[in-house]
């Protein structure tokens, strides 16, 4: 594992700014890893540090999320190339050099998003367990049915109910530590992810991303992960996890060519439970680009 400490760096958009972590490496092949939907680029830090030797590592905190200062509403959410565009702001403000692009879960997305839209394709795509849900529930998102149901989904009326507000981080820890997902996390994780996901407020903290911003992406689906996969012009590969994977249209990204390998015992937050297996992963598909 690097001792290697990241720096913070911030990318300059017309309205606001990116924060990212950053582990520099001169002339070595550079990293972008994307954070899932609700998380940060603090989250992944026990992952990221584990490559910090051999890669630059780029982790951005997504529109609404973490430290970044871009604008994120909501009710004008309709998907997630919102994301792509972000990324490919960011991406004009390096020095050229190759790249991959790495995510987990909505981050995982965004990394085939991208790679869709891009002149210089990256070296690959090393994706864990990204959102690829059955074409039917894409199409179903273009519809005028769509604005009438999409708020029965759990994943939305959880993050609506989920409380924004406590008065100091102790408290937050001691009501997360004890309760799944984050009781099967890692040690450190949660202290990371609560680290990048607090924000103070008057008389106490909240949460960065903002539970209606974490709805809005959850409801929010009009893109198409398996045609962007068609057209990435780059090798994908996916780690599926065993457990409430969100890799639910396998089909179609074996037929975009995306290669696909089982993590047997973790679920979908798999890099929290166990970064270093995703680490050793991540590292292994990026030597085979």
């Amino acid at each position: 594992m690097s001792d290697l400490r990241p720096e913070t760096r911030r990318f300059t958009l017309p309205d606001g700014e990116i924060s990212a972590l950053v582990w520099p490496k001169p002339g070595a092949t550079r990293l972008i890893f994307l954070h899932g939907n609700g998380f940060n680029a603090l989250s992944g830090k026990k992952l990221l540090e584990r490559l910090a030797d051999h890669y630059e590592i780029i982790a951005p905190d997504l529109r609404g999320h973490g430290a970044t200062t871009l604008p994120a509403d909501p009710a004008r959410h309709r998907d997630w190339y919102v994301y792509t565009r972000d990324m490919k702001a960011m991406l004009d403000q390096l020095d050229d050099r190759p790249f991959v692009l790495a995510g987990h879960s909505m981050g995982g997305v965004i990394a085939l998003l991208t790679a869709e839209k891009l002149e210089t394709k990256p070296l690959g795509l090393a994706l864990i367990d990204p959102v690829i849900l059955p074409g039917g529930f894409y199409a179903f998102n273009h519809t005028p049915l769509w604005h009438l149901t999409w708020r029965r989904f759990p994943l939305v009326q959880g993050a609506l109910r989920r409380g924004n507000f406590w008065p100091e981080v102790q408290a937050v820890k001691a009501r997360y530590a004890s309760r799944p997902p984050f009781s099967y996390w890692a040690t450190g994780v949660l202290d990371d992810y609560l680290a990048g996901g607090l924000k103070p407020v008057e008389g106490g903290f909240a949460l960065a991303c903002d539970p209606h911003w974490e709805a809005a992406n959850y409801a929010s689906h009009r893109h198409d992960p398996v045609r962007a996969a068609r057209r990435a012009g780059a090798p994908i590969t996916v780690l599926k996890a065993e457990k409430a994977s969100t890799v639910r249209d396998e089909a179609g990204l074996k037929r975009a060519g995306a290669v696909i390998t089982p993590l047997p015992g973790h679920s979908h937050l798999a890099p929290m439970e166990n970064p270093a297996a995703c680490a050793e992963w991540i590292a292994g598909v990026v030597e085979g680009f």
